[in-house]
């Protein structure tokens, strides 16, 4: 029996390895800034008839390479951050953070956000006399706010989720900073979604939920917007190992 005890530190130490490494590490970070900012509640924004609401959120995608997440099915995410662009004279504004899936349509493709989606976080932001671009993180890098799924089917070669922003402000001085992705991340859908839980969008006929949609040609604002995420991939390469650990010690118990 000592013999079978002994024959089992190793894997144990291994295991402990594991997870005192296993740390969440950035897995999108759309941050580089331009010169554009987005507020889908402010009047007319959807056409003349719009009025203004700030019940409306706005999505954006969170493309992850295959490359990256490797055989992943899921992200477990530890912070949310996106940037808030508020012009010199912005009036204070509530931030609320969303969150979506994209996988509940069962016939391929799914391009649509799964809604109601799910609240994140809230902050608030004050009145500004200079411009700036204020971050609101939600999640402290290491432990869990939520799971989420990965949608196949909207980008090639990615697995999708999406964040969105609601603002307390219609204001147009305060925005969702439009960016492009930092370097070694990809937003190749460059489209965005609404979710207008009032209805009243001032479009004849719009549903709750429209997109995906885009803002048309340079130079209009990309349809990209500030969001950082942090998190680990779900399975984690340390949890397959840890399955293998785990059958291992089994079978050696069976065997004793």
């Amino acid at each position: 029996m000592k013999r079978s005890v002994l024959s089992f530190v190793p894997a144990l130490a291994i295991v402990a390895g594991l997870s005192a490494t296993a740390q969440a590490a950035i897995i999108y970070d759309a941050s580089v800034q331009t010169g554009s900012r987005v507020n889908v509640g402010q009047a007319g924004f959807f056409g003349a008839a719009t009025v203004a609401s700030n019940s409306r959120i706005l999505f954006d995608d969170v493309p992850i390479s295959n490359l990256a997440r490797g055989a992943a099915t899921a992200l477990e995410v530890t912070r949310v951050t996106v940037g808030i662009r508020q012009v010199a004279g912005a009036p204070a504004t509530s931030v609320s953070l969303y969150w979506s899936s994209l996988t509940t349509n069962v016939t391929s493709p799914d391009t649509q956000i799964d809604t109601p989606s799910n609240l994140i976080g809230n902050a608030n932001l004050g009145a500004v006399t200079a411009s700036v671009t204020s971050l609101v993180s939600i999640g402290d890098g290491v432990n869990p706010i939520f799971t989420v799924p990965f949608n196949t089917d909207l980008i090639t070669g990615f697995g999708s989720f999406a964040v969105g922003v609601q603002l307390g402000s219609t204001d147009e001085l305060n925005g969702w900073r439009a960016t492009t992705p930092a370097v070694g991340f990809a937003n190749a859908a460059s489209a965005v979604w609404a979710y207008d839980a009032g209805g009243i969008s001032g479009l004849a006929g719009s549903p709750t939920e429209f997109g995906p949609f885009g803002f048309g040609a340079a130079p209009n604002p990309p349809a990209t917007f500030y969001i950082v995420v942090e998190g680990n991939f779900v399975p984690t390469p340390g949890a397959a190992v840890l399955l293998g650990l785990s059958g291992l010690i089994a079978a050696r118990r069976r065997r004793n």
